[in-house]
């Protein structure tokens, strides 16, 4: 089974030499949310096969957002971003039945705010 790329991908692949650290950052937490989105469109579906499929490509761009914390210079809100995205990562992979969709709908609204705070110091 061959997903489509999200549309967050298809942009960052277009703008490969324009864009900036920070919104590939921005990207990638909407790709997150793409596949927040489909994921619990396959759950309630009861696709199986595909729901374990958006559930990897979620888990793999969480561990990319993580990966991308400069601990170093980010001091406690790298920390808090870290421990964020631990938590997301555990729920997302110990999560089964109805908590699943529990821990998409967290996962969906913790990327949310943190997206919505990353997106804030774009626009200062």
């Amino acid at each position: 089974m061959a997903l489509a790329h999200t549309k967050a991908a298809s942009v960052m692949e277009e703008n490969i030499e324009n864009i900036s650290s920070h919104q590939v950052i921005s990207l990638l937490m909407d790709g997150a949310l793409e596949r927040t989105n489909q994921a619990v469109m396959a759950f309630h579906a009861n696709d199986e096969a595909e729901l374990l499929v958006l559930l990897e490509k979620l888990v793999a761009i969480v561990n990319g957002l993580r990966n991308s914390l400069n601990m170093e210079a980010g001091g406690d809100v790298a920390e808090n971003l870290n421990d964020l995205y631990l938590y997301i990562f555990d729920r997302l992979t110990t999560a089964v039945g109805n908590d699943l969709l529990e821990a998409l709908d967290e996962t969906k609204r913790i990327i949310n705010e943190v997206k919505h705070g990353w997106d804030s110091i774009q626009a200062k």
